[in-house]
């Protein structure tokens, strides 16, 4: 009986969200971007990061993204850091979708983790608010959000910061 609601309550949720004609290739984004976070346990992260994104209903989509993290570390007067990269997705929802404005804003939460050889084993957590222009060409892309590291090396401990990321959307 509850995976009869549960489908009724999900096709009833996807009634309500309007479909445009589309190509795929209008419902295909790419963002390139930069951030840094808050220094939290003497760990300030600088990220780079790359997402492509895919829209499957006009109010959300899903991600995945590719980041080049360096951790500058400071402890006990000892200045060193740590470098690797993580590989993951997320989800988006549009949250200004509705409104006649060129201005767009989303919630998105992701969930990374690092691959290959990093000096920083960690998976990686965010939630954030992420500000663009909507246009089919080039417009720049602004994220604010909290991101928490579980770490897998030891040594490092968890941590969590906020961070602000800039870069371009297309």
């Amino acid at each position: 009986m509850k995976k009869f609601i549960y489908a009724a309550a999900l096709l009833l949720m996807l009634a309500t969200v309007k479909a445009h004609a589309q190509t795929f290739m209008d419902r295909v984004h790419f963002e390139f971007s930069a951030g840094t976070g808050m220094e939290n346990k003497g760990i300030t992260p600088v990220d780079f990061s790359f997402k492509s994104q895919v829209e499957f209903v006009s109010i959300a989509y899903l991600f995945v993204t590719v980041e080049d993290n360096i951790s500058l570390y400071n402890n006990k007067e000892v200045k060193t850091y740590y470098n690797g990269v993580s590989l993951g997705g997320g989800l988006g929802v549009k949250l200004l979708d509705g409104v006649k404005s060129i201005h767009a804003l989303d919630v998105r939460a992701k969930a990374l983790s690092s691959v290959g050889c990093p000096t920083w084993k960690r998976s990686s957590y965010d939630i954030s608010l992420a500000w663009y222009l909507r246009s089919y060409r080039f417009s720049p892309v602004v994220e604010l959000g909290y991101r928490f590291i579980d770490s897998h090396t030891s040594g490092l401990s968890n941590c969590g910061n906020a961070f602000l990321s800039i870069g371009f959307r297309y």
